[in-house]
């Protein structure tokens, strides 16, 4: 809640943090952790208090605002570009007309289902079709558009955002999924695939919705590297920035260069961070709105590079628990 709201909150919380002797206070997660970063410090700051508030970033939305990237990323887009390559090469050996669909997580921003045309190489051509949330959806224009690439091949793949919209700003999705809100008040998005297959049926050709949903935050089998070192570098940048006294703001990446690929962490101010949000540049995003440019290759591959293989008991991947 708002301070203006309900001060009785932030009192008691600032009571428990006194009362445990707490003087750092970390908050590790995306755009609402980071709102939640932003009221603790101004209420911290308005009633005089030396606890320090830092927000390390984390979320595979990569959406948030003065940072390169977001601890996350890298690995779902990794896990994303495998998962599309896979049902591509799957797709293409049945001998008749069929159009799947992988719907891929991404209320606002499209960097995740962007990951899929990672697939794209000399083994794969990638998804026939690609679409971000950042352009209206034209349903008229999406059954044209797949009809022409079925013109041309057997089977067709597209990739598109949960948080795909028309032109009235209203959810594809609102055909058939529940208006449900999660803890924070967003709007729970589902079955965005299942309605473009219905809006397919003109077709009259098999057709399949995937939704990779959880999977693309959970898959600890196919880590980037690169992700995980930074993941733990900007945590490790954060204690570091507590130490000498800040507070209200987070840990934010910022890229040198791409060959060699260099980074260098830095600090943001929280107030310029919170309720704010990064979407896909126009200029990674093609004139039709049917896919993604090259240049975004150039962005997101250094973010997954290496692996990070985990450890093995009885044939499967065995992870620590608390």
């Amino acid at each position: 809640p708002k301070v203006e709201k309900d001060e009785q909150t932030y009192q008691k919380i600032f009571d428990i943090l006194k009362k445990y002797d707490i003087s750092h206070f970390f908050y590790i997660g995306g755009n609402d952790s980071m709102d939640t970063i932003q009221k603790l410090s101004s209420y911290g700051a308005r009633i005089g208090s030396n606890i320090t508030f830092i927000g390390i970033p984390k979320t595979i939305d990569n959406d948030l605002p003065l940072t390169d990237h977001t601890p996350g990323y890298g690995s779902a887009a990794k896990y994303i570009a495998a998962a599309t390559k896979e049902v591509i090469y799957d797709a293409s050996v049945y001998p008749f007309p069929a159009v799947t669909i992988m719907e891929i997580m991404g209320r606002d921003a499209g960097w995740l289902t962007a990951a899929s045309s990672l697939s794209r190489g000399e083994d794969c051509d990638g998804p026939d079709l690609i679409y971000l949330p950042e352009r209206p959806f034209d349903v008229e224009q999406f059954v044209d558009n797949v009809k022409e690439k079925m013109s041309q091949k057997y089977a067709v793949v597209i990739a598109v955002s949960e948080g795909l919209r028309d032109a009235t700003g209203t959810y594809i999705c609102d055909s058939l999924a529940s208006k449900k809100v999660d803890a924070f008040g967003h709007r729970q998005l589902e079955c965005t695939g299942k309605a473009l297959t219905n809006m397919l049926e003109v077709l009259h050709c098999k057709t399949r919705a995937i939704e990779l949903n959880t999977l693309q935050r959970c898959a600890a089998h196919m880590l980037s590297k690169t992700d995980i070192d930074e993941s733990f570098q900007s945590g490790y940048e954060g204690v570091l920035a507590a130490s000498k006294g800040e507070t209200g703001k987070m840990v934010t990446f910022h890229r040198i260069s791409n060959t060699p690929y260099q980074l260098e962490y830095r600090l943001s101010d929280i107030n310029l961070i919170a309720n704010q949000q990064r979407s896909v540049p126009g200029k990674y995003i093609t004139k039709g709105g049917t896919d993604v440019s090259d240049s975004i290759r150039e962005y997101i591959e250094p973010l997954i590079q290496g692996e990070y293989t985990p450890q093995y008991k009885n044939g499967v991947p065995s992870y620590f628990r608390f």
